[in-house]
């Protein structure tokens, strides 16, 4: 066979692959018209799908997608309605079960929750039911208990379990800014001794560097002479004052010896002033301690001897300045070197104490209303490895005014150091905690325009000729606890709900409830 035919074979082939999806199609569509016209276009019933098929000379409430003679809702003397109750503006459900617990579909004697509900409903704004809407007063029946099954409708217990209710803020934490402290040098000088470094631990008082500033210097020899020039002026007191009592000297004289000593004590208390500003603390002189004596006392004022021994020869002189621990912490950061000029206006170390620290939050205006003090707050960091907890100990007087937020803090112990400056999170803000709330799965909670509600199974359920009804409660929703919703009224503990395909049983609800006919056929 030659190339020619052989291109032409393969040109055939590949036609007639084409044309076989085409065809597929067009059987596919000409089976469905077929179909359509042999069923006279219907639709299968949603009785065929949930439960059994009726006979085709059965009566059948296509309404309710039961047996008209089983129809509750067409035939309320099958199971008649407790009297109505109307709305419950304490807990926002009508046929409040909270209130009326003999309307729970529970045997024996209902258990109503452990915690004053209405109180958790006002604590904040919450999604409110419509006093006027009457889908609640609707009952959801099946054919028979397989018809449930079939429709997809899985149940569950409304059970207890704990709850926190939270709201929840942005913030960090942060050294305490009051046991944070920027040193620096309190007179002009050159760095004589550096003694701490970034990371040391310090006490209080204890020296981190030494400062060789050469006021200090000067201010301790002028208390020298201060110190001398008041001996001096007492001896020259006590001549004058003998010689006054002989009228060698006039009263005049004796006054100006007298003010000579009070000029040098203001002398001297002027001198310890100056020095006090620089941080130091001079000890009580002699009146017998001779200049030199004085000196030595002077020398190395403020600085401890276990210091003073570990100091070059070149650094020992009387001008040194200490640079103290103002309380127990950590060297969190310095910017000292030796030998450097030491600015007054230049910050040498930061010291903190890192054994207690802030965290600052900044709440929702919406939600500022709720914080109240003492409240508990549990902080986790934003990539999840530390967590914290405290309790409200500050809440700011207004709004910022940019942010729109309410700046919170609370105060919280750090003794293992493991919590930094500026670390970033949120927090949350517990408002209440509840060990025995009433909860049911997210998915078994259904919502129309103006209400919210669960589909409640009659206690009775299994008994042989008992109607298989879901009740409709209006409920009031709290807190979310994982994969389950707290309700805080319409359903009790120990009642059994709808969960998965409680969505059917609304959509069919809602069907029904829009008049597609009682008992009308199909």
């Amino acid at each position: 066979m030659d190339a020619n035919k052989k291109r032409d074979i393969q040109k055939k082939r590949r036609s007639i692959l084409r044309v076989i999806p085409n065809a597929a199609v067009f059987l596919l569509l000409g089976g469905i018209i077929y179909a359509g016209h042999v069923t006279g276009w219907k639709i299968p019933k949603f009785s065929e799908l949930t439960g059994k098929v009726p006979p085709a000379d059965a009566q059948w409430c296509g309404s309710h997608l039961v047996s008209e003679p089983e129809c509750v809702e067409c035939q309320p003397e099958l199971l008649p309605k407790n009297e109505p109750f109307g709305f419950c503006n304490n807990h926002g459900v009508a046929e409040c079960v909270n209130d009326h617990p003999e309307l729970a579909q529970v045997t024996g004697t209902p258990q109503l929750p452990k915690y004053d509900t209405a109180q958790a409903v006002s604590l904040i704004n919450r999604t409110e039911n419509s006093s006027r809407d009457t889908l609640h007063t609707k009952r959801v029946q099946f054919s028979n208990t397989d018809a449930v099954r079939k429709a997809g409708i899985s149940i569950d217990i409304a059970a207890e379990g704990p709850v926190t209710e939270t709201i929840t803020a942005n913030g960090e934490l942060m050294f305490d800014p009051y046991r944070v402290a920027m040193l620096s040098s309190k007179a002009q000088g050159t760095v004589a001794a550096v003694l701490k470094r970034i990371g040391d631990k310090v006490t209080t008082g204890e020296v981190l560097a030494l400062i060789d500033a050469s006021q200090v210097g000067q201010l301790k020899s002028e208390i020298i002479k201060n110190i001398v020039q008041i001996h001096i002026q007492k001896d020259n007191l006590q001549r004058w004052a003998s010689m006054e009592a002989s009228k060698a000297v006039s009263p005049q004289e004796l006054i100006q010896a007298e003010a000579a000593v009070d000029q040098a004590d203001v002398a001297l208390l002027s001198t310890k002033q100056l020095l006090a500003n620089l941080g130091f603390t001079l000890p009580l002189f002699k009146e017998t301690d001779k200049p030199a004596e004085l000196a030595d006392q002077l020398q190395y004022l403020g600085i401890p001897e276990a210091v003073v021994k570990q100091l070059p020869p070149t650094a020992k002189n009387g001008n040194l300045l200490p640079i103290i621990a103002p309380f127990d912490g950590v060297v969190a950061d310095s910017n000292i070197v030796l030998g450097a000029v030491a600015d007054t206006a230049k910050t040498l170390f930061t010291v903190c104490d890192p054994q207690q620290m802030w965290m600052m939050l900044n709440v929702r205006q919406e939600d500022a209303p709720y914080v109240r003090l003492g409240q508990q707050v549990h902080f986790t960091s934003d990539n999840g490895n530390q967590h914290v907890s405290g309790t409200v100990s500050w809440i700011a007087p207004a709004v910022d005014e940019k942010t729109r937020t309410l700046r919170i803090r609370s105060e919280v112990a750090n003794p293992d150091g493991k919590l930094r400056d500026h670390i970033f999170g949120s927090g949350k803000i517990a408002l209440r905690e509840e060990l025995n709330a009433v909860l049911v799965p997210q998915e078994a909670v259904q919502a129309t325009a103006d209400s919210q509600f669960v589909f409640v199974r009659d206690k009775d359920f299994f008994n042989e000729n008992h109607p298989k009804i879901f009740y409709v409660r209006q409920v009031r929703l709290g807190t979310k606890a994982g994969r389950n919703i707290e309700i805080l009224a319409g359903v009790l503990p120990g009642e059994i709900i709808a969960t998965k395909g409680s969505n059917v049983l609304l959509a069919h609800l809602l069907r029904s409830n829009l008049g597609a006919g009682c008992c009308a056929e199909h």
